[in-house]
């Protein structure tokens, strides 16, 4: 129990942490220091875009040391990551440079007569008179992405030695006394066996390492049935699951189980996740069959990007595993391409869902090191040090910690079995399949993400049935079927044309025993690929995924439910993770949608004998159940309720809070109306006012180029200069007034060689070339945005200059190329610029503004109220009266609230931070009878200033790049920004 109230930094988050220019060690210590202040337990040395310092040089390696020295200060861990970006493997471009033998190769279709310059010819057809080429295509060394190189053949075991010599081992030369202790691991970032998008034809995986290894596995030379790969000739099913299975199992034994074998050997964890785990389609083409890898990873993980819950397969599956194989943790790389306006309640939501499907580790994407040009738009949103809402991070990391360490908790209550029908999409697929929704693999892959969601939603928990697992650590006891250390009882087939033979084995053994097996559509037509007629006793097969749920539902009636009391039936969006240890039972419960609540009653059922109490995961509190079998409450938009029956509950207090912040309110305060609104509020900003500059005039080396939204230059002129090309940017602005003490904010600015406001010259902050730790004296919210003293702000128009000379590594988005003499970059950027100050900024038309006089606004919407592209805190005061100091709890409610976060202050006393539904807080130990005060000190996110707040549709995008700033197409003159503020305050007194 202790674990869950005070989780320790081994169950804490830790982010990505971007180093992505050069690093400085204070700043580096700083930045650690502001984490573990936080409440994170460790973080990911990641080299992302941007990065100046060399990579794997000297100087980095003495930067890895010292970050791991100040883990061991901060009670935090260092962990490493072995790329330069991202796919693991090519060493920052060392790997394939070093033997062309090392370079990634694909099984290429083309025309005959077409092949490229590295395609070896390894067979010719012809198919409806015209004539193909069946080619061995080896990678040039010329992609920006991997720094002027190439992917790597990661089936290949003599590359990804080189690949763990060029890296593991420097970083064990030179920081090895860390492993296990500070430096507990290394990450590795999708490494696959082809790369599927750089071809544009159809392609397969390759190695060298292929053939032979092929005739060992299946018996036969697949270089003799190469045109089944890509073609629905001849035994093309049984050819292709063949091919599948080997490709899947040497990339296993080349790359993760030498790896693993490294990590072993030198006391260090293996985590990470592979490239395209969101689906068995995605899978065949760049991994084959990840669940199989993880049997040789200590903390196997995923990734789950964007600001939705679609990838339920993706977390399953490394869940499953994990649970099967009785590995420690589930990682998971969450939160990349949400958008700038992801912050508390976005990361509640994904984090609690993936909770409830067995995640344990959150690694966050992503902690920029710095914000500086393209850094800024590397799959937002940043959450770090930079971010207004920053200071209200420790609370939301203790409840996280809380989170994982109770989805860690002892084993998981499951006995429900989903057979994955991955070999029946390897049978079917072709790299000629055009991507629609009429391929014949999506009759296995779209049904079983179907069923997938659909026994989440009916409370009936389950694992994923690997085949490859199946065959290593399947066996049969009775009316069971055990994986690893998981047991089963019920056993669903979902739509499948293929089944192992190892499977069909289990399945029958199972079957003869009166084992519970569900059939959806028909048996399976082939065994390892082969027609075949097959059998298995006792199986039930049902038409529908419905059907079939239907028939489990009914073999489980003594589970959990939660009932949506304005239905009466199931609450679909609510999800339940059970666990047990030896005294007692562990039950996660969140609501998965972040629109609806849900009115719920919890129905514990009967076999559930123990007393039962509530956790509160954000104190670690824990209340008594009044009714240990029923409770009724509302589950508020991504709300969460953790459930404990057992010995641990002896301590629970007798009592029930009225509200929790995990989106909890009971029903006896739900159904209340507030004894007063407070809508007198005073709205004081407490931060410098902000107006974004980001249209300008570029001129390269004296001549303009370009006029217009700064985002259209960047990669069509600005990068892809010479480098020292003279440039200057000209940027215009119009003020009603005249404004003092304002200050421009321009990215690394000491590097410039002119700035000029109104004609007069004016200098940054800091020194040319000046790094040392963040100073906010010197800079704005991050490291490189330096602040420059203007002159009085003249009405009218004003004009801002700066000259320089373009030094820039950026590539492309998200690429960028390393710096031979990087210790003398002096980089210059031609971005967006800020002006800052006392002012308000007015709304002229769409995309028109200027400045103001500075006056309070009323703070319902700052937005439109003269602060649109805010970046700060706003404080909300008020008065209001009690008549005498009540007998019953006070609790507050925000309303109409649109923020990130707020901090509550009442008679000067802290009371706590609210971020999410329903935005209530008890403030009874705060309030006195007579007169009180009440502050709110609210916080915005970045996103109205760092945008992309100038391309349609924005705000409805789920997933957010690079690209997204830069889609020209979409570009707009208006501004889609979004609103912050506070309308009232509700008094409730029960």
């Amino acid at each position: 129990m202790d674990k869950i109230k005070n989780p320790p930094a081994v169950m804490r988050s830790a982010p990505f942490w971007s180093w992505n220019d050069k690093l400085d060690e204070n700043e580096l210590r700083r930045q650690i220091r502001e984490m573990a202040n936080k409440g994170w337990g460790g973080y990911f040395m990641h080299s992302r875009v941007g990065l100046v310092t060399g990579y794997l040089s000297d100087e980095w390696m003495s930067l890895i040391r010292a970050c791991a020295d100040e883990a061991e200060k901060t009670n935090t861990y260092a962990w490493l990551y072995d790329e330069d970006k991202w796919p693991s493997g090519f060493a920052g471009g060392e790997v394939p440079r070093k033997d062309k033998a090392f370079r990634s190769r694909a099984l290429v279709l083309v025309k005959s007569g077409s092949k490229a310059l590295n395609d070896t010819v390894l067979a010719e057809i012809t198919i409806e008179d015209s004539d193909y080429q069946i080619c061995c295509r080896i990678s040039e060394l010329n992609s920006i992405h991997f720094n002027g190189t190439s992917y790597v053949d990661l089936m290949s075991p003599d590359a990804v030695k080189e690949f763990i010599n060029c890296t593991h081992e420097r970083y064990k030369k030179s920081c090895g006394e860390y492993f296990g202790k500070s430096i507990p691991g290394i990450f590795t970032d999708e490494p696959c066996y082809l790369v599927y998008n750089q071809y544009n034809v159809p392609a397969a995986p390759w190695s060298d390492f292929l053939p032979e290894f092929f005739v060992k596995m299946k018996g036969y030379n697949i270089l003799d049935h190469l045109p089944e790969i890509f073609f629905d000739i001849n035994d093309y099913r049984k050819i292709r699951f063949d091919y599948y299975d080997a490709a899947t199992e040497l990339f296993k034994q080349s790359f993760t189980k030498q790896y693993y074998d490294w990590c072993n050997d030198n006391d260090m964890l293996m985590t990470g996740h592979f490239m395209a785990e969101d689906g068995l389609r995605y899978q065949t083409q760049w991994s084959g069959d990840v669940m199989t890898h993880y049997e040789y990873m200590h903390w196997p993980g995923i990734d789950k990007l964007g600001r939705n819950i679609d990838q339920v397969v993706t977390v399953k599956q490394v869940t499953s595993a994990v649970d099967q194989l009785g590995k420690e943790r589930a990682f998971c790389e969450v939160y990349g391409c949400m958008g700038g306006q992801g912050s508390f309640f976005h990361r509640k939501w994904i984090g609690d869902w993936q909770a409830a499907l067995g995640i344990s580790f959150i690694n966050h994407h992503l902690s920029l090191y710095s914000m500086r040009g393209e850094r800024k738009r590397d799959y937002p949103a940043n959450l770090f040090y930079q971010q207004p809402w920053w200071d209200d991070e420790r609370e939301f990391a203790d409840y996280q910690g809380r989170l994982c360490a109770l989805a860690a908790n002892g084993e998981r209550i499951v006995d429900i079995l989903l057979i994955q029908p991955l070999t029946s999409v390897w049978a079917e697929y072709s790299p000629k399949h055009i991507d629609t929704n009429f391929l014949p693999e999506r009759k296995y892959d779209e049904p079983f993400n179907y069923i997938s969601h659909r026994l989440l939603q009916e409370k009936l928990d389950y694992h994923y049935g690997n085949e490859n697992l199946m065959s290593k650590y399947g066996s049969v006891n009775g009316k069971r079927l055990k994986i690893g250390s998981h047991i089963y009882k019920c056993i669903i087939m979902p739509q499948s044309c293929n089944i192992k033979s190892t499977t069909l084995s289990l399945l029958v053994d199972y079957g003869k025993l009166g084992g519970e097996i569900i059939v959806i559509g028909n048996l399976p037509s082939m065994i390892d690929g082969v027609k075949s007629k097959v059998e298995i006793p006792g199986a039930k097969i049902v038409s529908t995924v419905d059907e079939a749920v239907d028939i489990v539902s009914a073999h489980y009636p003594n589970r959990i439910r939660v009932i949506d009391t304005i239905t009466n039936a199931n609450a679909p969006s609510a999800l339940v993770h059970s666990r047990h240890t030896v005294d007692s039972s562990w039950h996660l419960i969140v609501n998965s949608s972040d629109k609806r609540e849900i009115h719920a009653r919890i129905e514990i059922p009967e076999c559930f004998d123990e007393p039962t109490a509530i956790l509160d995961l954000y104190t670690g509190d824990l209340y008594k159940v009044p009714d240990n079998k029923s409770i009724e409450l509302t589950i508020y938009p991504a709300g969460s309720l953790a459930l404990v029956c057992g010995n641990n509950t002896e301590e629970a207090a007798d009592t029930l809070p009225s509200c929790m912040k995990s989106g909890i309110v009971f029903n006896g305060l739900s159904k209340q109306s507030p004894v007063t609104v407070i809508e007198d509020l005073k709205c004081s900003i407490l931060d410098v006012n902000t107006l974004l500059l980001n249209d300008f005039i570029l001129e390269m080396d004296g001549a303009k180029v370009y006029e217009g939204p700064i985002c259209g230059s960047w990669h069509k002129y600005f990068y892809p200069a010479k480098e020292g090309t003279p440039f200057r940017a000209t940027y215009t602005f119009d003020s009603e007034v005249s404004i003092n003490d304002c200050f421009a904010v321009i990215e690394a600015a000491e590097n410039l060689d002119n700035i000029y406001f109104n004609g007069t010259q004016v200098e940054p902050m800091k020194e040319k070339g000046e790094l040392g730790a963040f100073d906010p004296e010197k800079s704005w919210l991050d490291i490189n945005f330096t602040k420059v003293p203007l002159p009085k702000i003249k009405p009218g128009i004003n004009t801002l200059t700066i000259e320089g000379k373009k030094s820039n590594n950026i590539t492309g988005p998200g690429s960028h190329l390393g710096i031979e003499n990087w210790q003398e970059h002096y980089p210059t950027e031609a971005e967006e610029i800020y002006i800052c100050g006392n002012f308000c900024v007015k709304q002229l038309s769409d995309s028109q503004f200027m400045l103001s006089e500075f006056t309070n606004t009323a703070g319902y919407n700052i937005t439109s109220e003269g602060f649109p592209f805010y970046c700060g805190k706003i404080k909300f005061s008020a008065s209001f009266r009690l008549a005498g100091k009540p007998d019953k709890k006070v609790h507050i409610r925000l309303n109409g609230a649109s923020m990130a976060s707020a901090q509550i202050m009442i008679n000067g006393k802290p009371c706590g931070s609210i971020y999410t539904d329903p935005m209530m807080l008890e403030v009874t130990n705060a309030v006195k009878s007579g007169e009180n005060n009440i502050e709110v000190i609210m916080s915005t996110t970045l996103v109205n200033a760092f945008g992309p707040n100038r391309m349609a549709g924005i705000k409805d995008q789920t997933g957010i790049g690079p690209g997204s700033f830069i889609n020209m197409n979409g570009f707009k003159e208006g501004y889609e920004l979004f609103d912050f503020g506070l309308e009232s305050i509700g008094l409730y007194v029960e």
